[in-house]
């Protein structure tokens, strides 16, 4: 064999370690990147189930809100419709009050028990207020709450709108990468290992 032969054979069995080498190279990576890609596609599944429940918490911690509010504001029409009556009440033994005495100035006792009844009413009344102040405090203290709770959705909505623009840029980039890959990753060619 000639000179040039030998250093041909040479050459080519350096070509072929090379190409070997290189081929071992391209089937590791395409096996790492369907490692990768696998990973990626149970990360996915498992914010969406999360992204689910974030949801059903948002619409129940609504409809408590809602439902919080409507006992509410039936409780202050309640105590309302109470006061007015408890108003009326004491307008009206405030005038019979002055009827009698105008009337009758010698029934002085029925006159005092008027009197008793009145203080009677007054102190109704002023129970009445006692509780219409406390349950203001509880309406204000219900309003607090239901602020609390509405600025809570409101930063869960934000947090979801956030997680949900992530993941979608992140399937997105995902969707464009695996478009990427070359030819022998997508259609599973080659030696795999």
């Amino acid at each position: 064999m000639s000179t040039a032969g030998k250093v041909l054979t040479v050459l080519i069995m350096l070509v072929t370690v090379v190409w070997l080498v290189m081929m071992s190279a391209v089937t590791q990576l395409n096996v790492n990147w369907q490692q990768k890609i696998i990973a990626q596609e149970k990360n996915l599944e498992q914010v969406t189930t999360e992204s689910t429940k974030a949801q059903a918490n948002a619409v129940s911690l609504t409809a408590q809100t809602i439902a919080a509010q409507e006992a509410t504001e039936l409780l202050v029409l309640a105590r309302e419709e109470k006061l007015a009556a408890a108003m009326a009440r004491r307008s009206s033994r405030i005038e019979d009050l002055n009827r009698l005495k105008a009337q009758v100035a010698d029934e002085q006792a029925a006159a005092q028990t008027s009197k008793t009844n009145l203080a009677t009413r007054e102190a109704e009344i002023v129970s009445n207020q006692d509780e219409l102040a406390k349950k203001r405090d509880e309406i204000a203290k219900s309003k607090a709450v239901n602020a609390d709770l509405r600025s809570q959705l409101a930063q869960l909505q934000a947090d979801f709108k956030r997680l949900l623009a992530e993941n979608t840029a992140k399937l997105d980039k995902a969707a464009k990468g695996g478009a990427a890959l070359p030819a022998s990753s997508v259609r599973g060619s080659g030696p795999s290992s």
